[in-house]
């Protein structure tokens, strides 16, 4: 009788455990989702199929670059969605045949072509996200030192290798949110109707999150 009672103790800790842990990752995936601004998804789409970027990075580089805001502007005079500054962001009219127009930068459309050429001619650079991502926040020239100093290797890049700080957590930084977007919307962008209504989005993101879990344990 007592190995009974102690039995059933048990199982009730691992069943009070096991919906406490279904109650935490829930708010958490939750709150990641109440505070995962989108926008632009359209124009985004867009640009990422001209370019052949996964539109989920594009949206991962523009979240950690400007959160969005158009409007934004860095100590380095980097502008917009993408954050350009105006030697790449000329760099990268030239090798699309547009015309640079500094005065555009902060217009969603421009911002977003330049930018996710810019990138995109990065990662045929180097055929490496990591690589690409580092060289856009870095300068090209800072990662090719890296790369002939044999600071990076080319070939099997390890972030945790780069030298400079701000340039680490920048990749770091999109990388994790670019994970986290392929686990929420590997099927696209969530569209603004899905937007406008964040508890059944998070709902639908648990249900993704929870069978990814699965998985990767099964």
């Amino acid at each position: 009788m007592k190995f009974l009672k102690a039995l059933l103790k048990f199982i009730l800790i691992i069943v009070l455990l096991a919906a406490m842990a279904v109650g935490i990752s829930f708010a958490i995936v939750a709150y990641q989702t109440s505070r995962e601004h989108i926008a632009y998804q359209e124009e985004i789409n867009h640009y990422a199929k001209e370019y052949n970027v996964d539109p989920l990075l594009v949206a991962s580089i523009v979240k950690v670059e400007s959160d969005f805001d158009t409007n934004a502007q860095s100590n380095q005079a980097a502008k917009g969605l993408m954050q350009l500054l105006d030697d790449s962001a000329r760099h990268a009219a030239e090798l699309i045949g547009e015309k640079y127009l500094p005065e555009k930068l902060n217009e969603v459309s421009y911002n977003l072509n330049l930018g996710v050429a810019y990138y995109d001619y990065l990662y045929r650079y180097y055929n490496n996200i990591d690589l690409a991502l580092a060289a856009y926040n870095g300068g090209i020239g800072n990662v090719d030192e890296w790369i002939k100093k044999g600071i990076i290797d080319k070939n099997d890049p390890n972030v945790n290798n780069i030298p400079i700080d701000e340039t680490r957590q920048y990749v770091t930084k999109v990388t994790a949110n670019y994970e986290v977007m392929k686990t929420f919307y590997k099927d696209g962008l969530p569209s603004k109707k899905e937007l406008s209504n964040r508890k059944e989005l998070a709902i639908n993101n648990y249900k993704k999150f929870a069978r990814k879990i699965l998985q990767d344990i099964l």
